[in-house]
């Protein structure tokens, strides 16, 4: 197993169950948050050095051979991405330790954040399309909560539009993936570089990019 390319992941998973079993202590839930947040920001620089000095990591999750398994996969621009991602996570978690209210605290704030933070890992890990739709729905469905959870109808009011923008964005995330299955007959990242490009009917192929730019642009506020 190539611990560099799970730690990320699972580290802050692990402070945000420990977060939730720690429920109610205010303390303890900083900390745990905080710790998960170094020890991301670790794991991470250890497979950016990885990537430098050894190249691609890769590993198949449960031994299921590609294209059919879970891979993840860490290239330099996935490794950096993840480093600049746990650093901008880390600061945020950080700061929300000296600053979010014991009343927040106390109901799983920093067990949300440490979800939200696996996504992202998970996303510049992920080694397949439809595995990248699940780790943003997770960072959808944390970062929801984030926003409704401390309950002033300001909060809810905004959390309502993000959901509903989002599971717009997630309703043609998941179309794209099915039309990029149906033209190739994979979802691996591998995999469809080079399927898509033998694929005749071009115009699906520029449809599949608009319904992924679509639904990315969506995901990442560029509109409406």
């Amino acid at each position: 197993m190539n611990w560099w390319l799970v730690l990320p992941i699972a580290l802050p998973f692990l402070g945000a169950v420990l977060g939730l079993v720690a429920f109610g202590k205010d303390r303890t839930q900083r900390t745990l948050a905080v710790a998960a947040a170094a020890g991301q920001l670790v794991a991470a620089v250890g497979l950016t050095h990885a990537v430098a000095t050894e190249g691609i990591q890769v590993m198949q999750v449960g031994d299921w051979r590609a294209p059919f398994g879970i891979t993840l996969v860490a290239d330099h621009f996935g490794a950096l991405s993840l480093l600049a991602g746990s650093i901008a996570g880390g600061a945020a978690i950080l700061y929300a330790a000296m600053t979010v209210d014991r009343r927040r605290a106390r109901i799983g704030y920093f067990s949300y954040a440490g979800v939200l933070t696996a996504a992202v890992a998970g996303a510049f890990l992920t080694g397949d399309l439809f595995n990248l739709f699940v780790w943003f729905e997770v960072m959808l469905i944390a970062s929801f909560v984030l926003l409704a959870v401390g309950r002033r109808p300001q909060q809810a009011a905004g959390a309502t539009t993000y959901v509903t923008l989002n599971l717009v964005a997630s309703a043609t995330f998941l179309t794209a993936a099915g039309l990029a299955y149906a033209l190739t007959g994979t979802l691996n990242f591998a995999d469809l570089s080079g399927r898509l490009a033998a694929v005749e009917q071009r115009e699906l192929v520029t449809a599949l990019a608009i319904l992924l730019l679509a639904a990315f642009g969506s995901k990442a506020a560029a509109y409406p």
